[in-house]
């Protein structure tokens, strides 16, 4: 992993190892799957984005073991506008949009640090690769974390197996008082952000 920060006993970086992708799948089957019930059980333990080839993953580590990830792309087409009639919309905000998915973290690890530690990195990268929008597919039942977060709906709601998503976009130029506020606190508390360019797995 190509860390960017470290806070407590975590590092939050960018995956590029082989054992690093195997953990990914895993914690993204053990929540889209067995959890979520979004995803259908292949059978196998693991789960492979279907944009796995152009996403970036970013990873939260305890030691060298892989217990939070958020995926991001900025290639149309996205998933979150898959099944809006008005996709266009959004993909004519490229190359000023970011599709962040596949937010999990491990249960034994579900702390407000490792949640905040990501979105830290989510937020970092896309002001400093110059995005100004972030995509969703938000969780119906944790709708209004989204919005306190900034996040506005879209489109629809869209069942996927077992669970209801919203697709939920994000203005960086127009957040949240709080959370600029908690943006400014952990720039206080971490590392200096090292800004990369974003490879592609």
């Amino acid at each position: 992993m190509k860390d960017l920060l470290r806070i407590a006993h975590y590092s939050f970086g960018i995956a590029n190892a082989w054992d690093e992708q195997d953990q990914i799948q895993r914690l993204l089957h053990q929540t889209f799957v067995l959890e979520i019930g979004q995803d259908a059980d292949s059978g196998t333990g693991c789960l492979l984005d279907k944009f796995h080839d152009k996403n970036t993953y970013f990873v939260a580590a305890h030691g060298n073991h892989v217990c939070g990830v958020v995926a991001l792309h900025d290639q149309p087409p996205f998933s979150a506008t898959s099944d809006l009639e008005c996709k266009e919309q959004i993909e004519r905000l490229v190359p000023e949009i970011v599709e962040a998915r596949r937010f999990a973290i491990s249960r034994s690890h579900r702390s407000g640090i490792i949640f905040a530690g990501l979105t830290w990195v989510i937020h970092q990268h896309a002001m400093q690769q110059g995005y100004r929008y972030v995509l969703i597919s938000g969780i119906l039942k944790r709708r209004r974390m989204y919005e306190r977060m900034g996040f506005s709906a879209v489109g629809r709601i869209v069942r996927k197996g077992a669970a209801d998503f919203m697709p939920m976009l994000l203005d960086l130029s127009a957040l949240p008082e709080q959370i600029c506020l908690d943006l400014d606190r952990w720039k206080r508390r971490v590392l200096p952000f090292a800004g990369v360019p974003c490879p592609k797995l």
